[in-house]
């Protein structure tokens, strides 16, 4: 690929939407709206199209914008318990603002507005669900806008997206909004169209507030010369602000700025492929964003000067970033197949310590091998991959958030439970003490193991909830479901328990602290009952297979503890009796129950 096509894409872009169905038919659906009552003010929305796509409509009610620029955030709405957007948070962006007019406006038709979404709910979960269309111009805009994410917090992305397409609208929320949208999927929802003859979209915009509102998602910049597509924040609201309203020809009182004539006229250049180059420019870079503006009408080429100069280098800084970021998301492919490859180098080092009676953590601890050299280099890439990993998930919004941990839920629990022992190694080797509790537990382990204990909860909840069904079936069936039984986890946990990682990731750092508290001497009550708590923690986690059994082997640090605490340990003791009567081999062969 050339520089010129790299960085061309705004105009591509562009030239690609006005010529696709979805604008023409958002538009279209738009115009119909009003004309289903012409004689009274229009409805806040209609169903245009029932299926394949649905087209839904907001209406523009009239007199909605003037001295409504003003802002209420998420956590008041949340205390008038109107809180339908607080999933749009997350971790580092717990509030945002949204448009006061479009809110009341959204508040005031909420029943209608959530039997639409919820009759859209029902179309996603189908086999084969339509297409959904939400549009709507000038303020109707805005509710579109807000409809839409609120639907998306209800909709399995994964299945289905809706696309909102907008035609003149207002900016619906704040810099905090668009941050929370920043790292999601769900901005891609969100096309805006604007033309720099309309005066709506700043309607909530001047030179003093501009900072208070920002946009996401793609903007469509039209004019009567060409339009191209940006996603750059700054730069949209830059053109919104200095937009021009010169146009009195196409203005309508009721329907706003006239969007189908121009639309049909971009569809036309397009196709015939109509592209004005800047033969003067030597940098295809400079060329092709010069070209965009002249496109959407916000310069002419006599028109250079310090302020038009200042907007190319803005332009120039974000299309590089821009370029910077498709070459990470390139690698990012690169480095999950470098991820898996450094797992299976893991899992072989693991085998080579069984095969030398010490098990991976006790012969990466002591790290006299060159192997343990190369084991380091695995676990430092593996720590840094799942780190900006859940760094990721963290910036996005709750709902998807969620959605990105049952993705990850298999991948990052068996690289916790194979990566976070050596991590625990290294800490321990150095001197160190309290990994759990005093702080030095790396916070992507403690999220990753959260994620595994909510998605734990809820097959548990799924269980129950099995288990009352099948109490009410006939007894032919129960004696099915009891032959389907020995088909349970414990039962492949028994059967592949030689193979396994520890379900704690932290079980070596309670073997360490068992250890210095022997070490230290057991002179009191207190550290009596912690090595007995450890003693049950241990039986607890045989009993449920959860442990490998490789802590068994002869060099293990499990084993350095359990025959120096053997000597003090108290009867009756279930662990003891266990070690005294082979209860390893039986573990290791599946048949200690």
């Amino acid at each position: 690929m050339t520089i010129h096509n790299q960085f061309s894409s705004g105009l591509e872009s562009g030239n690609f939407v006005v010529t696709s169905d979805p604008v023409h038919q958002a538009w279209a659906a738009i115009v119909q709206q009003r004309q289903i009552n012409p004689n009274a003010e229009p409805s806040l929305y209609n169903e245009i199209q029932s299926e394949n796509p649905i087209i839904i409509a907001f209406g523009t009610p009239l007199g909605c914008l003037q001295g409504q620029e003003g802002l209420v955030s998420s956590a008041t709405l949340k205390e008038k318990d109107f809180a339908h957007f607080e999933f749009l948070c997350n971790k580092s962006i717990p509030v945002f603002s949204i448009n006061q007019a479009a809110i009341n406006l959204f508040h005031s038709h909420y029943n209608d507005l959530l039997v639409l979404k919820n009759k859209l709910v029902e179309n996603s979960k189908s086999e084969s669900p339509s297409l959904i269309i939400i549009t709507g111009q000038s303020v109707g805009g805005c509710v579109a806008t807000l409809f839409t994410l609120w639907l998306l917090g209800s909709l399995k992305i994964s299945k289905t997206r809706p696309l909102c397409i907008t035609f003149g609208s207002p900016l619906v929320g704040d810099e905090h909004l668009r941050k929370c949208l920043e790292f999601s999927t769900w901005k891609s929802c969100f096309l805006h169209i604007v033309s720099n003859q309309d005066h709506t979209p700043k309607a909530f915009l001047s030179r003093n507030t501009t900072g208070a509102y920002k946009p996401f998602g793609t903007f469509l910049f039209c004019s009567t010369l060409g339009c191209a597509c940006s996603e750059d924040p700054d730069f949209i609201s830059e053109q919104l602000v200095t937009t021009n309203s010169h146009s009195a020809q196409t203005q309508d009182p009721n329907l706003g700025f006239h969007y189908g004539q121009i639309l049909e006229d971009l569809k036309r250049k397009a196709l015939c492929n109509v592209f004005r180059s800047i033969e003067r420019e030597r940098d295809a870079l400079q060329a092709c964003i010069i070209t965009q503006l002249l496109a959407i009408g916000v310069l002419s080429q006599q028109q250079f000067g310090m302020e038009i100069n200042d907007l190319i280098e803005k332009m120039r800084k974000h299309e590089i970033k821009l370029l910077i970021q498709k070459k990470k998301n390139s690698d990012s492919n690169k480095r999950l197949n470098d991820a898996k490859i450094d797992m299976a180098n893991l899992e072989w080092y693991k085998k080579l310590a069984k095969r030398e009676k010490i098990g991976y953590y006790d012969m990466y601890r002591e790290k006299c091998h060159e192997c343990d050299v190369k084991a380091t280099g695995h676990k430092r890439k593996l720590m840094n991959y799942w780190e900006d990993c859940v760094t990721e998930v963290e910036n996005k919004p709750q709902l998807e958030r969620a959605h990105f941990r049952v993705r990850w839920f298999y991948g990052g629990t068996n690289y916790r439970r194979m990566v976070e022992p050596l991590h625990i190694a290294d800490h321990y080797k150095d001197g160190g003490q309290n990994y759990k509790t005093g702080g030095q537990r790396p916070k992507h382990f403690i999220l990753l193991e959260e994620w595994y204990k909510q998605e734990q909860q809820q097959d548990e909840k799924k269980e129950q909830e099995e288990k009352k069904k099948q109490e009410k079936q006939k007894q032919e069936e129960k004696q099915k479901q009891e032959v389907k039984a020995d088909a349970s986890p414990m039962k492949s946990k028994r059967e592949n328990v030689g193979s396994s990682l520890n379900d704690d990731s932290c079980f070596w750092a309670n073997v360490e602290e068992a250890l210095i508290l022997l070490k230290n001497g057991v002179s009191t009550a207190g550290d009596k009952g912690k090595l007995k708590e450890f003693e049950d923690y241990v039986w607890n986690a045989l009993k449920n297979y959860a442990v490998s059994p490789e802590i068994f082997l002869e060099k293990s640090s499990f084993m350095k503890w359990w025959n120096e605490y053997k000597g003090i340990v108290e009867s009756p003791s279930l662990l003891l009796d266990f070690m005294n009567n082979r209860g390893p081999d039986k573990y290791e062969a599946g048949r200690f129950t």
